[in-house]
């Protein structure tokens, strides 16, 4: 199975902290973050290749960020919106 790490920080953490786990995919990587806490930033890494910046807004709600610089000739980036709580 792929090795995935997080860095996770919050409003009173001085630095960011690493978590480094194994899962089958992205999508189980994901789950792993559904359990921080709200007001968390959060960046999901796949090896050396970022796979999702987030800030955890609410009980399963979190708002995702653009994980590449924008591009000054294109319209600002708005952050998305996901909930992850169950259908």
């Amino acid at each position: 199975m792929p090795a995935y790490f997080m860095m996770i920080s919050d409003a009173e953490a001085r630095a960011a902290k690493r978590v480094d786990f194994i899962a089958e995919s992205p999508d189980q990587a994901f789950q792993v973050a559904r359990n921080v806490t709200d007001g968390t930033y959060c960046e999901l890494w796949d090896h050396d290749k970022l796979l999702a910046r987030m800030t955890k807004s609410g009980a399963e709600l979190w708002q995702l960020l653009p994980t590449t610089p924008p591009n000054p000739e294109q319209s600002p980036a708005r952050p998305t919106l996901v909930n992850t709580g169950a259908v």
